[in-house]
């Protein structure tokens, strides 16, 4: 059989040790570039399977049909928005994803950029560099509340580690129920309560249409002006231009941003101006541990569903169905 690993930018895939455990069964070709769509379908031809890293590229319908071989999608992490799962459908091709792979990753950038909003670090170094002695006051985590938008795996994690800070914390979500979230320890509660009560406010949904700019200009409205506001998950589920005008009109205290609608970020954005927010370039799920994660993830779904014919993790299930 054929495997390949698609968009190792990093080139960290391809000297990883458990790359050998893949290579026990199969021929594998890891690409490190960025293709054209001629190049990628080619590339592609005669495959049985592609790893491909994260949502780098796009699984079109068009693409998809180049592809008659194909037999499975061993996709790093659990986002799927790349791919167009209808085509997937119809080709009967499943999707193996790798859950939790970068939970710890995403759950410690979080509270990075929770404790640095909160205690003003980045603005008081900008101070600092400027050789300025700021007399700036920041707050304490214990006691505070924190409201978190999807309790999904890293929702929870989120949630865990909140509660050893000593925080309170309040869960929503699209498809939470009350008895789970209390079976985690958290008060469930509604979407407007949540943006109402907290002190801060972390998005762990994933992406899907009911979750696109889930947070609009009344939401923003109903937060404390003292309130930061924290997305790890998807740039999507935040309708960016009011997420600006609340930050412009001191709606909120302030923001930090790992993800965005478009990346890279434009260069001029308005999110690069604000002295009180935050951004780095979709890197919370970006560490060794999460890499290793994903690839040893990825092996054994593949090695699952080719060698032992027991199918692991799929999440469009219903293509395996006779």
């Amino acid at each position: 059989m054929k495997t390949v690993i698609l968009d190792d930018w990093e080139e960290y895939m391809k000297n990883h040790p458990s790359l050998g455990r893949l290579q026990d069964f199969s021929d594998v070709t890891v690409y490190t570039d960025k293709p054209s769509f001629n190049e990628l379908a080619d590339r592609l031809q005669g495959v049985d399977t592609v790893i491909p890293i994260r949502e780098r590229t796009r699984f079109t319908k068009e693409l998809i049909e180049k592809l008659p071989d194909f037999k499975l999608i061993a996709q790093t992490g659990t986002g799927v928005a790349h791919l167009d799962m209808e085509a997937l459908k119809q080709a009967r091709i499943p999707v193996a994803t790798t859950p939790g792979g970068s939970t710890g990753a995403v759950t410690e950038l979080t509270f990075a950029y929770l404790l640095n909003l909160i205690k003003k670090v980045t603005a008081t170094d900008r101070a600092m560099q400027n050789n300025a002695w700021p007399e700036i006051i920041g707050t304490n985590l214990k006691g505070k509340s924190l409201g978190i938008i999807g309790l999904g795996k890293i929702g929870r994690s989120v949630a865990n580690m909140a509660k050893a800070f000593g925080m309170n914390v309040m869960a929503w979500g699209p498809t939470l129920m009350e008895e789970r979230a209390n079976t985690e320890g958290v008060q469930y509660t509604t979407l407007p309560n949540l943006l109402r009560l907290s002190d801060a406010v972390s998005l762990h949904v994933r992406l899907v249409p009911e979750t696109t700019h889930l947070l609009q200009e009344e939401h923003f409205a109903m937060m404390k002006p003292s309130a930061v506001l924290i997305n790890t998950s998807r740039g999507r589920v935040i309708k960016e231009q009011a997420l600006i005008q609340a930050l412009q009109n001191k709606e909120i205290a302030g923001a930090g941003l790992d993800v965005f609608e478009k990346e890279p970020l434009p260069s001029g954005h308005s999110f690069r101006n604000f002295e009180n927010v935050l951004i780095t370039p979709h890197i919370g799920w970006k560490t060794e541990e999460t890499f290793t994660n994903f690839l040893n993830g990825s092996i054994d779904n593949i090695h699952q569903f080719f060698v032992n014919n027991e199918p692991q993790n799929i999440f469009n299930q219903e293509v395996l169905e006779k």
